[in-house]
């Protein structure tokens, strides 16, 4: 892919996570938070060879992230760069060595370049020491990643704001966690401040981002159990109506998929070509449609359950579809 860039990312959520972002001719993985053959298969689905992949970046120690690492390294030799606790969490998972040479440790807020990419990592107020968040700058163009966060910290902001594309947690809403089945302990944990990033707290970072510029916005990281896609939607819109922003016209937002591809934001490298291209399926197209308006009266966990299960069906005809516009 000449001449732009892309964020897609591939599994979203506690059963994996993997996110693949391209700078033209770079390209970078991060975490391997499925197995090996999983990753192989989201990324040729998106048109990409796991051999062309420069680097794998991993986010922190727990197994959603790297449970797929171990295999993956020794498979296709690519270089890791992960902070120096996470390389002790990555250790003790390993169950045969790899090349040493593949390893880098990295250290929050000071930068590195993979190729002609600038990395920025920065800490996240997760419970897994050393966990960190990502930002990219290429060509006067910046992406962020910030998920697995306890709560929207001054640190991930200052990291953050002003990026063009921001994929963010959005891990769970706050009623469905505290009436639903989690156990006492877990429930603590999720709304700690170390644990995960709510939809409310996720919506007022949106706004705050929002006003600082960024236009592109990536939901990630929702709880199977504790939240929907329509539901994070909804926070996400009402929160932005109050900025005065309708959706598609002042900001694009999408949800990483659980268990497949997600549509990519694209970004032409040069910013002087275009703002932004965000190509966007039919089935992100159901979700504007029913949110642009959200009728809390009516929505329900079914039509959310509806709107998956048209997704799963259109994954592979939405990602032969894929082209630059």
């Amino acid at each position: 892919m000449d001449n732009y860039i892309q964020m897609i990312p591939l599994y979203s959520g506690s059963s994996g996570n993997s996110i693949f972002v391209q700078f033209e001719g770079t390209r970078i993985l991060i975490d391997v938070g499925c197995t090996t053959k999983a990753i192989v298969t989201a990324l040729e689905q998106v048109g990409q060879n796991p051999c062309a992949i420069d680097a794998v970046l991993i986010t922190h120690d727990h197994s959603d992230h790297m449970k797929g690492l171990d295999v993956f390294v020794r498979k296709f030799e690519i270089p890791i760069y992960a902070t120096k606790h996470t390389w002790r969490g990555i250790r003790s998972a390993e169950k045969k060595p790899h090349r040493t040479e593949l390893d880098h440790v990295i250290y929050s807020g000071e930068s590195f370049f993979i190729g002609p990419v600038e990395v920025v990592p920065f800490s996240t107020p997760h419970d897994a020491e050393g966990s960190c968040g990502f930002r990219f700058f290429y060509k006067g163009r910046s992406m962020a990643v910030a998920t697995d966060l306890g709560h929207f910290s001054d640190d991930v902001r200052d990291a953050v704001v002003g990026s063009e594309v921001v994929l963010i947690e959005a891990n769970y809403d706050h009623d469905m966690l505290w009436n639903g089945e989690y156990p006492w302990y877990l429930k603590k944990r999720v709304d700690g401040e170390f644990g995960h990033l709510c939809n409310s707290d996720c919506a007022d970072a949106v706004c705050f981002l929002y006003r600082n510029g960024t236009k592109h916005f990536v939901l990630a990281h929702l709880s199977q159990d504790n939240n929907s896609p329509m539901t994070a939607e909804k926070e996400i819109i009402r929160a932005m109506k109050n900025e005065s922003a309708v959706r598609g016209e002042h900001y694009f937002l999408s949800v990483a998929n659980r268990y497949y591809p997600t549509e990519p934001v694209i970004l032409y490298a040069d910013p002087q070509d275009t703002e932004a291209v965000c190509l966007v399926s039919e089935t992100t197209q159901i979700f504007c449609e029913v949110l642009q308006e959200p009728n809390t009266e009516t929505a329900s966990q079914t039509d959310s359950e509806i709107v998956a299960e048209t997704a799963v069906e259109k994954s592979a005809e939405t990602y032969a579809a894929v082209e630059l516009i």
